[in-house]
């Protein structure tokens, strides 16, 4: 996108937004459109705090002042000190999948994240936020951008940036980055700089055309459009603020921007909350983070509700966010009030692609998964565990990406794709 595109872009995206929300289109024209973000949250959450029905399970320890609050087929567990879970569901219910039983066969952060994001503990394997920007066929300048989080390249490094916790994307953009420098570094005016760029392009073009081996003129080609995705990024950078803070919804309205503009399919995201990871004083601690999370989620979805997207409706009709933490934790309080680290979760899908308003998955009287029926999403006795490579799997089909190339065997949970 040069300047001028990008003008009559924002000049378009202004008309739409004063003439209120565009009309509605429950999918993107084909999957492999379809954006997604994924939020991550570090540290192990307790799911029977918002997503787990587990109040007539004798083994977990539930919340005495919590209740169970349903809209038609999707039910969740609702408390004063969380307000901002049942609005975000009074809200979005139509549009949100809640995966329960979810089993991550291990109880180590480290381990749990790289399976969580993977379906694999292999060191050289792709996240699912990677593979869909990698197999994406559309020209963006950062296919994927991670804002903060856990990222597993694998084989598509190409295809993922990282923002920088220093600001060292903005940085390099402005040309800033050389006063960090130990060396004294004069840096071009900006029309040399533009000049420098404009003829490095074209000798960057002829070297494709002049190239005989077909594995330089794929070097070259990648060269070139490296220095074009450059240029581009060039013309966002007094647009765009890369260094969007740690708040969760500071990265979903940088996230909106990174989508709606067309220069990213997936973005990833942290949030952090009070600290996931309560050991000790597990209700007080959750209750705050699953609070700010579902205020952050609030946020982004109102945004994305206003900013339009590729295909004639707005941003939130054609992204999918994916929220989501290493593991859960354990059903019974231990002797500090904690919950201790357990291989059985839950995420939440929202978005078009899914069939929204449900909850899939559940657990047993001792919190363990319940098996079910890929085809339907159903529990089944004569069913199948639900791990997360089925929901990775579920996630490329959802994306137009087949799951076999990645997760051979694998099978995606078929019932919950519209």
């Amino acid at each position: 996108m040069n300047r001028r595109e990008f003008m009559q872009f924002s000049g378009l995206s202004a008309v739409a937004l004063g003439a209120g929300l565009v009309p509605f289109q429950s999918l993107a024209e084909t999957r492999t459109d379809l954006n997604f973000v994924f939020v991550f949250n570090g540290g192990g959450w307790d799911p029977t705090r918002v997503f787990a029905n587990c109040f007539e399970q004798r083994a977990v320890d539930m919340e005495l002042d919590a209740d169970l609050s349903s809209i038609g087929n999707l039910t969740w567990v609702e408390h004063v000190d969380r307000p901002s879970v049942s609005t975000f569901f009074q809200r979005y219910h139509d549009r949100s999948l809640i995966v329960n039983g979810l089993l991550v066969p291990s109880v180590a952060h480290g381990t749990c994240s790289r399976l969580m994001m993977t379906g694999t503990s292999n060191d050289g394997a792709s996240d699912w936020a990677a593979i869909i920007a990698g197999e994406t066929h559309l020209d963006l300048a950062l296919p994927q951008m991670v804002l903060s989080g856990p990222s597993y390249p694998g084989l598509h490094g190409t295809a993922v940036t990282r923002a920088g916790t220093g600001g060292q994307l903005d940085a390099l953009l402005s040309g800033d980055v050389l006063d960090w420098s130990d060396r004294l570094t004069v840096r071009p005016p900006s029309r040399a700089e533009d000049r420098m760029d404009s003829y490095l392009i074209r000798r960057a073009a002829a070297a494709v055309e002049s190239a005989n081996m077909p594995r330089a003129k794929e070097l070259y080609a990648a060269y070139e459009a490296s220095l074009i995705r450059g240029v581009e990024l060039k013309d966002l950078q007094n647009v765009l603020n890369w260094s969007a803070g740690g708040g969760l919804s500071a990265q979903g309205n940088l996230a909106g921007q990174l989508l709606t503009l067309g220069i990213s399919r997936t973005v990833m995201m942290n949030h952090g909350g009070s600290g996931w990871d309560s050991h000790t004083n597990n209700d007080q601690t959750q209750s705050q983070s699953w609070e700010s999370l579902f205020g952050g989620l609030l946020d982004m979805a109102d945004r994305f509700s206003t900013l339009p997207g590729r295909n004639g409706g707005n941003l939130l009709d054609e992204t999918v966010i994916v929220v989501m933490s290493e593991m859960g934790r354990t059903p019974a309080l231990n002797g500090n009030n904690g919950k201790d680290h357990w291989p059985y979760t839950s995420a939440l899908i929202m978005g078009p692609g899914f069939t929204g308003g449900r909850v899939v998955g559940a657990t047993d009287e001792f919190y363990y998964g319940e098996r079910i029926d890929y085809d339907t999403g159903e529990i089944h006795h004569n069913g199948q565990d639900l791990t997360v490579g089925n929901l990775g799997a579920t996630m490329l089909a959802a994306a137009g990406v087949d799951p076999q190339d990645y997760l051979p065997g694998v099978a995606p949970i078929a019932g919950v794709l519209a």
